[in-house]
């Protein structure tokens, strides 16, 4: 088949727009070197629970995983790490970032046109494209861009005209004007953008403030052969203007192959060659390692420089002559020089008074660009309005037809209590345990973009929360105001507003759980699992199922813990204090049919199930501290991951 007859429509439009269409100014790349980097860490990780406590325990054994790696990237030039599995590519590059480094000792330097930079002036100049693309999906790609402008441009620096035109002139770049106003897409749930796309609005979002290095861990991952040239293709555009861009790849095909200037080939934690593209097959081809005709050159690297299992022996004797081979060249002696330069005491960088990256943007601008792109998942997400809206209607119609229009007689009485005891199970569990995988979907996005230094942890924890609210407001209202007045509670307005106000703060209170779970726990099985070992059991004291003088005195501060207790006591004393007579209990032949005799009144009601008329306003108060206290948890886990990430 022909190249051109296996080329689609939208492969011939990439193509189109392959080269950029209006000029774009970068500042000057600079040229980053790495001088002799050892890295080491534990050979395995820890199995046993108890290893990680007991001082006298086996010391855990450490491997090698870089070996005097010394090199260079060049200003203006696209470097490709290379080497199969295991040979150190992708550590290099956590190191040249200064992330993942939690557990290993690393030794060397990094310099920056012959100066020593630390980690904070390695972010501050760069910006990195990690392997796994992620983004709030209902956004479309010039949102995104818009919304990391507002960031990363900040006001004090840029006006709002030069931001949208670095936005459009980003986009165009990439080649995405086509899709600009597509939504990004949820998988499974909402279609938007190819794997391809979604990989250029990646480098859109970091080329935004034209940083002079890009880092990038296999941007061709996933994609077919034609996207991923196209992918590279765009990063070597980059270079072009003058960018240091540096990436590592696994096996890239021979048309990529050709659009690297430099290469490192990388094999057991050593760098084997380090030069341009086409110098490495001459080399290896005089070391005794001839490509075949017709193969593809990246293959035949790289499975030169594979260690085999079966005939290690023979792989390290093959891995040793090409390094020699290098070392002798002009190239390898540039790279021993590198090496020698972290014995010699060169400047560094002067560092902030923090020794933080600071912010480009300030807390406000932070808050309203986050509440701006939360309000935007909140209406546009199916599953967040939509399903929600129609599983509150649903609920509440069949629970209101349920007990639709119950009178007050003895009979009754404890189905009028399980009314509002349905009210706050129904809304705990209609919407907290959806919502814990809202949140542990988002939490990758929000940590990764927090350890970039787009924003706060406290803005974004804020501007969700305050995004959030009003869905967590008009649902209950709505899921009250149905069954309120259909299974025909006590007919007064205030008595149905009171009702709201506590259907409202159980509600709150519910989610508030869910974010202290999923940001403690940040994966969606574990925390799944580990809710309902803490609600359910709550909710079997909240005062319905067993009275409170019944309740064991082992398990009194468990029923203290149970806002279904707070939120069922309320909604009693709201309903059974406006009942100033049960008539029918009036006459004593009907006492057989009451619950614990006939109450004359709706306070004799409260006290058969241990409530208190006292009580109605500090369940609220109680109600209203657990909302904002449990919120306050879920804030300082999240705080914490933030910190732990950064």
């Amino acid at each position: 088949m022909m190249l051109a007859e296996m080329m689609t429509s939208d492969h011939l439009e990439l193509l189109k727009n392959q080269e950029p269409r209006i000029p774009h100014i970068f500042p000057e790349g600079i040229n980053l070197y790495w001088s002799s980097l050892n890295v080491t860490g534990p050979e395995t990780k820890s199995t046993n629970f108890l290893e990680k406590f007991r001082n006298n325990g086996p010391k855990r054994r450490v491997k090698e995983i870089l070996h005097n790696v010394s090199g260079m990237a060049e200003s203006g030039k696209l470097l490709a790490i290379m080497g199969s599995s295991g040979a150190g590519k992708t550590t290099l590059l956590n190191v040249l970032t200064s992330r993942n480094l939690t557990n290993l000792d690393v030794q060397g330097s990094i310099l920056i046109d012959g100066k020593r930079a630390n980690k904070w002036k390695i972010r501050e100049m760069s910006a990195f494209v990690q392997q796994h693309d992620m983004f709030v999906g209902t956004m479309t790609a010039r949102e995104h861009l818009q919304f990391m402008a507002r960031l990363r441009m900040g006001s004090e620096y840029y006006s709002e005209e030069e931001r949208e035109s670095r936005v459009d002139q980003v986009l165009t770049q990439m080649g995405l004007q086509k899709c600009a106003d597509t939504v990004i897409g949820i998988p499974n749930q909402l279609k938007g953008l190819s794997c391809g796309e979604k990989k250029r609005l990646s480098f859109a979002s970091e080329i935004l403030t034209c940083p002079k290095i890009l880092f990038c861990d296999e941007p061709t991952s996933g994609l077919d052969a034609f996207m991923a040239g196209h992918v590279v293709q765009a990063l070597r555009n980059l270079a072009d203007y003058g960018m240091t861009v540096i990436i590592t790849i696994h096996q890239p095909s021979s048309q990529v192959y050709s659009l690297f200037h430099n290469v490192c080939l990388m094999a057991c934690g050593r760098v084997i060659y380090l030069g341009p593209g086409d110098q490495a097959v001459p080399l290896f081809e005089k070391c005794g390692f001839p490509c075949p005709a017709y193969y593809n050159p990246a293959d035949h690297l790289i499975r030169t420089l594979a260690v085999i299992d079966s005939d290690r022996a023979t792989s390290m004797k093959t891995i040793s002559k090409i390094r020699q081979g290098f070392l002798s060249t002009d190239l390898g002696q540039s790279v021993l020089a590198i090496g020698n330069a972290n014995k010699l005491r060169a400047a560094s960088f002067a560092t902030s008074k923090s020794g933080i990256f600071s912010y480009n943007a300030s807390f406000f601008t932070q808050f309203k660009a986050l509440f701006w792109r939360s309000w935007l998942t909140v209406i546009r997400d199916p599953n967040l309005l939509k399903v929600r809206l129609l599983q509150i209607i649903i609920t509440a119609l069949i629970t209101g037809l349920v007990f639709f229009q119950t009178p007050i007689t003895p009979a009754t009485i404890i189905s009028i209590n399980g009314i509002m005891f349905n009210h706050i199970r129904n809304m705990n569990f209609m919407l907290q345990f959806p919502n814990v995988p809202v949140i542990t979907a988002e939490l990758p996005i929000v940590l990764r973009e927090n350890a970039n230094g787009v924003y706060r942890t406290s803005a974004y924890f804020l501007a969700k929360n305050i995004a959030e609210l009003p869905q967590y407001i008009v649902l209950p209202i709505l899921y009250n105001t149905i069954v309120y007045w259909f299974s025909g509670l006590f007919p007064n307005f205030w008595n149905f507003c009171f009702a709201s106000l506590v259907t409202i703060l159980i509600t709150n209170v519910a989610i508030s759980i869910s974010y202290a779970v999923a940001t403690i726990f940040a994966n969606t099985d574990v925390a799944m699992t580990v809710l309902p070992i803490f609600v359910v059991p709550i909710m079997a004291f909240g005062g319905f199922f067993i009275t409170f003088d019944a309740i064991p005195s082992y398990f009194t501060w468990l029923s203290s813990l149970s806002y279904f207790k707070y939120g069922y006591e309320a909604l009693a004393i709201n309903e059974w204090e406006s009942v100033t007579v049960i008539p029918e209990c009036l006459n004593s032949t009907v006492s057989a049919f009451a619950l614990n005799g006939c109450p004359k009144n709706g306070y004799e009601v409260l006290e058969s199930i241990d409530f208190s008329a006292y009580h109605k306003w500090f369940n609220i108060s109680i109600l209203f501290v657990m909302f904002i206290g449990i919120r306050l948890i879920a804030y300082v886990a999240l705080l914490i991951r933030s910190y732990i990430n950064t």
